[in-house]
């Protein structure tokens, strides 16, 4: 019988004894369990640590100094890649190539992002950098993964290794997408800031040559004005000078003008006639 089935038939028994009369029957308290002292094992054979003496002591001291690691920048550079193992992480904020890979193959990599890109300031400079690095810690972690698989079956030979390298390869990629892209996002606000500034000068140029042509025609009209202005004096003195002609030639001419005035005048403006005439 589970717990289940007893404490249903410890009700019923209960049900039953209320409608008989008689007191429910108390179910007993667990007995208390006496609690233990927790008592420490003693060691069987306990070692005494014995007490260093004085001269042990300064001994340690002098061997001490005389193991204060590589003194020269040589061996310091090669002491500090002692924690190297796979060169996928970088290392004191460095890029390192391994003693495998070939420089002018990283150099040439570098050589076509620049020529393909063509960075123009310092910034995508190092973002094309950035790329270059990043491409090539992928492709190492690649091959390095690639060594964690049989070439036979295909089957992963270190789950460990092969998991920190594909971690370590998708990092990468996505630093080289993350440089790709900051880069080409500087250079697209860029070219936006050059445009904005070539349209500015562009409408700049254009209102120039617009009042330049709007003076040039105010001044050809008042060049046309005058040139009409010469072309009645010149006619006036014409006139003046056949008049004088006339008259050295025909004494009357100038009676005769007079009165052919007087004529038109009459026939065409009698008023002005005869305010003449008064």
């Amino acid at each position: 019988m589970n717990r289940k089935e007893r404490r249903a038939a410890a009700h019923k028994d209960r049900k039953l004894a209320r409608k008989a009369g008689f007191p429910a029957p108390q179910t007993p308290a667990p007995a208390p369990v006496p609690e233990l002292p927790f008592v420490v094992p003693a060691s069987e054979n306990p070692k005494p640590i014995a007490p260093i003496s004085g001269a042990q002591l300064n001994a340690n001291r002098a061997n001490a100094l005389h193991s204060t690691g590589p003194r020269s920048e040589t061996g310091r550079a090669i002491s500090s890649q002692n924690r190297t193992t796979h060169g996928l992480a970088r290392h004191n904020g460095t890029f390192l190539l391994l003693p495998s890979e070939d420089p002018n193959g990283f150099e040439a990599l570098k050589a076509s992002l620049a020529n393909e890109h063509q960075p123009s300031t310092e910034t995508e400079s190092i973002l094309i950098n950035g790329m270059a690095e990043s491409h090539w810690l992928a492709n190492r972690a690649q091959t390095l993964h690639n060594t964690c698989l049989d070439p036979q079956t295909g089957q992963i030979t270190n789950a460990q290794l092969f998991g920190l390298y594909l971690r370590y390869q998708t990092t990468h990629t996505r630093s080289f997408h993350k440089c790709l892209t900051e880069f080409v996002k500087l250079r697209s606000e860029r070219r936006k800031a050059e445009n904005g500034f070539e349209a500015q000068e562009r409408k700049k140029e254009e209102l120039r040559i617009k009042n330049e042509r709007h003076e040039m025609k105010k001044e050809r009209h008042e060049w046309d004005i005058h040139l009409k202005d010469a072309q009645l004096c010149h006619r006036a003195g014409e006139n003046v000078l056949a008049n004088l002609k006339a008259a050295r030639e025909n004494p009357g001419f100038e009676a005769q003008y007079v009165a052919e005035l007087d004529r038109i005048l009459q026939n065409n403006c009698p008023e002005v006639a005869a305010a003449a005439a008064a």
